[in-house]
Parts: C-alpha cells; sequence; structure tokens
C-alpha cells in the first residue's frame, strides 16, 4: 500500500496533538483502507503515548520483535491500548466517544469484505460491537479472550505493560526473549489467524480496518519507516519548536504581536500553574487556506467551510435571532438608564428657572434654563471570550450567534466589547481575536469562530485579564461562553509529582482566576453552554454569575438579566 507523504504528514500531527509532543516520530501511524490518515486511531496512538509513557510503550513492542505471530500481537495490543485509553480518557475528551463510534460503524460496515475465519478479525468485530453497546455473538473461549484483552482504564503504565505480557503468556504461551524453538503452540486455536511469515515485516501493513506504518530498525539503532527520511527528531528542540510555531502560524494565522512582546507576556503569564504553557495571539478573521497547504491548510479550510455554515445558520433564523438582538438590547440600555445618575444643570435651553430670569436681563446670562443630564456608565467595557476546544464541536454554530447577539446588542448600546475565541494545541494556548474595542462594524467576524484542540480556561482567562487593561474604560467586565471543562495536555506542577489539568484540578485553577479578576474590579459571568453534568464546575468556578440558556427564546431575557446585574454593581 502506498500512502502518500501528504498522509503520512497528517497522521504525524493527529498524534502529535493528542500526545501533546511534537519532540518524536510516531513509531506506528495508522490510516484507513484508503491510505488516509486516520482520526481515531492516530489520536488513540498518541494519548496511549501520553497517558502510559514512550517507554513503557517501546519496550512492551520492542518484546515482542522478532517474534513470528509480532503482527497478530500487536495487533491484539493495541486493542487492548484503545480499550484503556479510551476509557481513561472519554470523561475529558467529548469528542472522543463519536469518533469511536464512526470508527465502530465502518468496521462492522466492513466485515462483509472479510471471510471472518480469522482470529483477529473476530475480536475486532466483536470488540467494536461492544463499544456501539451491542452484544456480539461469541464462542465462549473467544469472549473469555475479548473480556482479558478489554484493558481497563485505570492501570498505570508498568501495570498495563505487565498486565498485556500475562494476556500473551496465558493464550499463546509467549515470553520475552525465550528463543523460538521454546515457544509452545497457542493454546487457543478456535480460528486461523494472520500471520505474516517469518524475517523482517513490512513497514506498511495491515493494522486495524486500514493499514499501519509501523517504523523498523535499522542497524545503526535507529528507527525508519520505508526508505530512510530526515525526521523531526533529527533537528534540535529549537529547530522542533519552530516547526510547532510555523504550524500554529498556518493553521491560525500571523501573530497579533511581534516576538518580544509575546516572550514578555508569557513571562509574566505562564507562570504559577501554567508554568510549562506557551502563548500565541491570532487574528480571527479569515480562516481560507489561501496558499497555505498541508495539514494546517487542510483546517484552515476546514474552519473557512465552518464560517460559511455558522453564518448559514444564522440566517436561516434571522427574524428570531434579530428580535432576540433588539431584546437583548433593551435589556442592557434599560441596566444603563438605571445605573445612571440625574445630574441637573445649568444650560441655554430646557426647563425655565423662573428664578435665574433676572440674569438673563441683568447679566446677559442665557443660562436661566435647566437641564437633567445623566453620567455616563462609568466607561464600561466588555471583553467576550469564547470557548473554542473541541467539547464545543457539536454546538459551533450556536456558540457563534450567541457570540454575536451579545456584541451586537453592546454595541448598539455605546459599549466597547472586544471579542476573542480560546483553544489549546501542543501546549499552547491561542487566543484568536476577532474585532478590538473600537471597531464597531466588525462583529460578523464572529462568525469564523470554529473548535479545534483543548481548553486551558485558567490560562485564557489570565491571558484575556491581562489584555483588558488596555482597556479605555474605568470599568471593566467578561463575559464567557463556556462549558466550563477545563482540559489540556500540559500537566500541572505539585512539588515533584504532576496532575492533569482536568476534572476537579482545571476547575479550581479556572475558578482561581476568575477570583483574581475579581480581585482587580473586573467584573466576570459566563453564559454557560455545557451539560447538566457540569453545572457544578459552573458553580465553582464563577459562583452565581453565570446563566444556562436551556431555549433560544430564553437567550435574550436569561443573558439580559445577567449583564443587568453586573451593570448595576459596578
Amino acid at each position: 500500500m502506498e500512502i502518500l507523504d501528504s498522509e503520512k504528514r497528517r497522521a504525524r500531527n493527529l498524534i502529535w496533538n493528542a500526545a501533546g509532543d511534537y519532540d518524536f516520530e510516531p513509531e506506528l501511524k495508522a490510516y484507513d483502507q484508503n491510505g488516509r490518515a486516520d482520526l481515531y486511531w492516530n489520536s488513540i496512538i498518541g494519548t496511549a503515548r501520553r497517558l502510559y509513557g514512550p517507554d513503557t510503550l517501546q519496550s512492551l513492542f520492542a518484546a515482542l520483535e522478532g517474534h513470528p505471530d509480532q503482527q497478530l500481537f500487536e495487533q491484539l495490543i493495541w486493542l487492548g491500548l484503545e480499550n484503556a485509553t479510551f476509557a481513561r480518557e472519554s470523561a475529558f475528551r467529548p469528542a472522543l466517544p463519536a469518533l469511536r463510534a464512526s470508527y465502530a460503524r465502518r468496521v462492522l460496515a466492513m466485515e462483509h469484505a472479510r471471510p471472518m475465519d480469522q482470529l483477529l478479525d473476530v475480536l475486532e468485530s466483536a470488540h467494536f460491537r461492544r463499544a456501539l453497546g451491542q452484544t456480539p455473538a461469541m464462542s465462549p473461549g473467544n469472549r473469555e479472550m475479548l473480556d482479558a484483552l478489554e484493558f481497563p482504564g485505570d492501570l498505570d503504565g508498568p501495570a498495563l505493560a505487565r498486565r498485556a505480557l500475562a494476556f500473551l503468556h496465558q493464550y499463546f504461551h509467549f515470553t520475552p526473549g525465550a528463543p523460538p524453538a521454546d515457544r509452545k503452540p497457542p493454546r487457543h486455536l478456535f480460528l486461523a489467524f494472520r500471520r505474516s511469515g517469518k524475517g523482517e515485516l513490512p513497514a506498511v501493513r495491515g493494522f486495524g480496518y486500514g493499514y499501519g506504518e509501523h517504523t523498523v530498525r535499522s542497524e545503526g539503532g535507529g528507527t525508519e519507516a520505508g526508505p530512510p527520511k530526515r525526521r523531526i527528531t533529527d533537528l534540535s528542540v529549537a529547530q522542533s519548536e519552530a516547526a510547532l510555531q510555523a504550524y500554529i502560524q498556518n493553521f491560525f494565522g500571523p501573530s497579533l504581536f511581534d516576538p518580544h512582546t509575546v516572550r514578555e507576556l508569557e513571562s509574566e503569564l505562564c507562570a504559577g500553574d501554567h508554568r510549562d504553557c506557551r502563548l500565541y495571539y491570532a487574528r480571527g478573521d479569515d480562516m481560507r487556506g489561501g496558499d497555505v497547504r498541508g495539514y494546517a491548510g487542510a483546517q484552515r479550510r476546514a474552519a473557512s467551510k465552518q464560517m460559511e455554515k455558522n453564518k448559514a445558520a444564522y440566517q436561516a433564523d434571522l427574524v428570531r435571532y434579530r428580535a432576540g438582538i433588539q431584546r437583548l438590547t433593551a435589556r442592557i440600555q434599560n441596566a444603563l438608564l438605571a445605573y445612571l445618575q440625574p445630574t441637573p444643570v445649568r444650560a441655554a435651553s430646557g426647563t425655565l428657572d423662573a428664578g435665574r430670569i433676572w440674569r438673563g436681563i441683568y447679566l446677559d446670562d442665557d443660562r436661566v434654563f435647566t437641564r437633567i443630564l445623566r453620567s455616563d456608565p462609568g466607561d464600561l467595557s466588555v471583553d467576550l471570550l469564547l470557548d473554542a476546544s473541541t467539547s464545543q464541536l457539536d454546538r459551533q454554530a450556536a456558540v457563534a450567534a450567541q457570540g454575536y447577539m451579545i456584541a451586537e446588542s453592546l454595541t448598539r448600546c455605546g459599549i466597547p466589547v472586544r471579542v476573542s475565541s480560546f483553544c489549546s494545541l501542543s501546549g499552547y494556548t491561542i487566543l484568536s481575536r476577532y474585532r478590538d474595542y473600537r471597531e464597531t462594524d466588525a462583529n460578523e467576524r464572529i462568525f469564523h469562530y470554529f473548535t479545534t484542540g483543548c481548553n486551558r480556561d485558567g490560562l485564557a482567562i489570565r491571558a484575556v485579564g491581562k489584555g483588558m487593561e488596555d482597556s479605555p474604560c474605568e470599568h471593566r467586565m467578561l463575559i464567557l461562553l463556556s462549558d466550563a471543562r477545563p482540559n489540556d495536555v500540559v500537566k500541572l506542577r505539585r512539588g515533584g509529582s504532576y496532575l492533569d489539568y482536568a476534572g476537579q484540578e482545571g476547575i479550581l485553577n479556572a475558578a482561581r482566576e476568575v477570583r483574581s479578576l475579581l480581585h482587580r474590579q473586573v467584573s466576570v459571568m459566563c453564559v454557560f453552554t455545557g451539560d447538566d453534568k457540569d453545572v457544578p464546575a459552573a458553580h465553582t468556578i464563577y459562583g452565581r454569575d453565570f446563566a444556562r440558556i436551556r431555549s433560544f427564546d430564553q437567550f435574550a431575557d436569561t443573558v439580559g438579566t445577567l449583564i443587568q446585574n453586573q451593570i448595576r454593581s459596578l
């Protein structure tokens, strides 16, 4: 099978992104039956490396080298790794269950193309039937084997490796390091299974319901897939970092700031819980591919298509959206009027003050009228921040429309607005700015919103809070559209240990960043876009200052009430 270089690059990027590491050459890359990089399997490969450690995986698969059934053993172990990785990661990756279900349906759709008389085919098919909630028809022996193969998600790397080798020993009498003559026949021979024959295995061979590009050991001890070629691991660390930065720039567009400014911001913001992170500030105005090629270009074109979908969804329900903007605008204006304090002033027109008529006659003073002026709202500006992580994948058009409605309503009320989105890739938190405070005619750029990667809410909130220091106004407010599910690949340092930036640790970190802004007299509120199970997290992060939108008809009134309360508390 000939795999195109563009698909090899895409497979690498999928694995690197899931692993949170760009400084290695993947020893396995997965492709579908048409030779395209497989989104699900490459995500699993990268995530397994991150969860269980590269040393564990390398030593585990190195133990299989040279065995006549190496290819079978590798694929069986990857089935077990897939089960463990999914069980451990699915709670933190909302897109993962959908990707798994899609792959499982593809597996079942391909059954007719295979005779299903091989052990691996039977186990794979049964495994992914279980993934879809089905009960596969199996012999008792095969069911026992599959039960043992589906490793649980609560194992660490060494325990998982021991579990995998114990499985091979129990069912195939495999012992690492034993010479071929000492290996006994497999205990279970219910069906025939694939064998590639003795000798060196090909770099590209069967994997799942497609192909896998495996690295093969060179005489010098290195690894290479197919013909020798330059790899990312041949580069220095600085060059590897430059390659990652180039990829992010090609994906998200040129940086808003010069390198010196970014370094200063990182020095201040990427500290404490975010010390191992980086920042990238982009202009989120146009995501068309242009001259960008490769995987980054494909991602930009996908983002451009999402922009068209966002606009189309808004136009399809234009009347309701416009009515919602009018209602929300009215609620904000009412809050401003209630907030403004009346101040009587002398003027040349207005209500005649009889007691001052004499001044006009004798002093030629025409300010014999009284006018009631209302002070401005303390010079209020608003920053609107949209969560653009993959957990929002199924809500992209809705989040874009909600962001547009809030920004447009604030603009009609004369309140300066800055709108940004945030996500994180491979340790970088990317902030894409759609419009700035004085760009009153740029709200439609918000429809360029698209989702990708993870979300390090705490660092995004900290970075936006720093940017709000540029506001021309005395009072500042931050409104987030978020599902309150912080999740990032860069771990939190706690002394000599590391904790996942997810679950309770991620929630508490985001809550601390919100409290920090509140102490600096910045009002913070959240338009909650998540599920029922994430409501407690929203409470922890934002206190009472969040609104949950259960239906579109409630949007203007619910958000309007929340903004009103914030304005009254200024």
